[in-house]
């Protein structure tokens, strides 16, 4: 099966820190897996390259089989592929259903038709009360689940790359959270998820891949790598 996303060798230091060395990752569609490893491991590095918000030293990324690793965002925005953020980016005048909307329609869709999508999302994620509200009044819970909204508006996406979904999300929420991306998943959209709620994201993801000083340290079942005594080592490190 063709890959949506695929990482070889990626390698990116700041400073002289070696935060990613030699990262592979591939994801086929319908994908679901946990991107896990202690602070510092380079999980969000690893996001950032691969969505082109830092270019790599070197290694390759490409999506739907392009080679994308010197491409800005920018060039990447109608290519397959959507992403959270640990901090979500709003809009912060703008209402929050306004700031789902403009996810819809940065991919072709009119106003009238994104913001109709954008109040049926907010409503499948329990947000619907909160859609008139400016982003700027919502609590930070709320806004990352308008920012995963915003992936789940991108009609064409195949591949979500997201960046601690559940930081400051309350567990209700947090497992319609877990429906809304089963759902995607099931109509064969891929996910990469960053957790460092383990229980939440292990119940979710059958693979998991630990990152440890910027190095893919192993892949498996979350049984394997919570009995893993490198994965032990590299927690307590």
């Amino acid at each position: 099966m063709a890959a949506v996303l695929e990482a070889e060798g990626l390698a990116r230091a700041f400073n002289g820190v070696q935060a990613l060395d030699g990262v592979d990752l591939r994801v086929e569609p319908g994908d679901m897996i946990a991107l896990v490893g202690p602070n510092g491991a380079g999980k969000t590095t690893l996001l950032n390259v691969l969505t082109g918000q830092q270019v790599p030293d070197r290694g390759r990324v490409t999506i739907a089989g392009r080679d994308v690793s010197s491409r800005a965002p920018s060039h990447r925005a109608r290519w397959p592929a959507v992403r959270t953020y640990q901090n979500a980016g709003m809009f912060l005048r703008l209402t929050a259903v306004d700031n789902v909307a403009v996810a819809a329609v940065s991919r072709g869709q009119s106003h009238r038709a994104a913001v109709k999508v954008a109040w049926e999302v907010l409503a499948r994620l329990g947000m619907d009360p909160m859609g008139g509200e400016r982003a700027d009044r919502l609590s930070g819970g709320q806004k990352k689940l308008v920012d995963f909204a915003r992936t789940l508006v991108v009609s064409d996406a195949q591949v979500a790359l997201l960046d601690e979904p559940t930081a400051g999300v309350n567990p209700a929420l947090s497992e319609i959270l877990a429906v809304q991306i089963r759902k995607r998943q099931e109509e064969g959209m891929a996910f990469v998820i960053v957790s460092h709620d383990l229980p939440w994201v292990f119940e979710l993801c059958p693979r998991v891949m630990v990152l440890a000083q910027g190095q893919r340290l192993m892949v498996g079942t979350p049984e394997e790598v919570t009995n893993d005594p490198r994965v032990i080592d590299a927690y307590l490190a």
